[in-house]
């Protein structure tokens, strides 16, 4: 594997190339951590002593529950950055279990070699702030969204009139991180959404999870 192509893709490289990928990680030190099937890769309550990126595998974030029962979380998809909320901070632990449930490959490198990275190119100390600062927004809006009594359709029109670009909507990062936000199944919302279609409220058109927002009136009229 190309690490420096794989390295494109993710959030702390954004807008970067493969060489310069290469050149500042050259001028750091960092691990690439293969992990077997059904290996635990960290427990609630470890110390996070660096970032973390899934670079290939089914890495899932579980948590146990007083009964003994495992909980889902998340999937890690490829690419994303592991608990990026918990890097810095006076509390640095990991909030879940992280389990491979197929062999996994993850990026490393410790807190004071990304300070050294982020020194090297102001891109990257940009990127990282960004994604620390919107894991904190989606956390804030999930907290939100868990203690409020709305129903999906009304939780849809919020997020709608939040994120709305002109008369467009684009549910990202992907639906289901939305699904996550409105503590409710992927199928659940895809299902409210396509009712939203039927009804003439939204049109599906090109592009990943978009929508123009058809008569805005009758979407107000949702939550009124």
């Amino acid at each position: 594997m190309d690490i420096y192509n794989k390295l494109t893709e993710n959030t702390l490289f954004r807008g970067m190339s493969p060489e310069e990928i290469k050149d500042n990680l050259e001028e750091v030190e960092y691990r690439v951590l293969k992990y077997s099937k059904d290996e635990t890769v960290a427990f609630r309550g470890d110390e996070i002593k660096g970032l973390y990126i899934n670079l290939g595998g089914e890495l899932v974030a579980e948590m146990m529950k007083a009964s003994g029962e495992v909980k889902k979380i998340e999937d890690i998809e490829g690419n994303q950055i592991i608990a990026s909320a918990f890097i810095f901070g006076g509390k640095n632990n990991f909030p879940v279990d992280l389990v491979c449930k197929s062999t996994c490959k993850l990026f490393f490198i410790s807190k004071e070699e990304l300070l050294t990275l982020i020194s090297r190119d102001k891109r990257i100390l940009a990127n990282i702030l960004d994604e620390v600062s919107n894991k904190a927004q989606f956390l804030s809006m999930k907290v939100w969204s868990s203690f409020s009594n709305k129903t999906i359709p009304e939780k849809l029109v919020n997020y709608i009139l939040k994120n709305k670009m002109e008369e467009r909507i684009t549910f990202k990062p992907s639906l289901k991180e939305v699904a996550n936000l409105f503590s409710v199944a992927r199928p659940s919302l895809s299902r409210v959404i396509s009712e939203f279609v039927d009804e003439g409220i939204l049109e599906k058109i090109e592009g990943r999870n978009t929508y123009r927002i058809v008569d805005m009136d009758l979407l107000r009229e949702k939550v009124e």
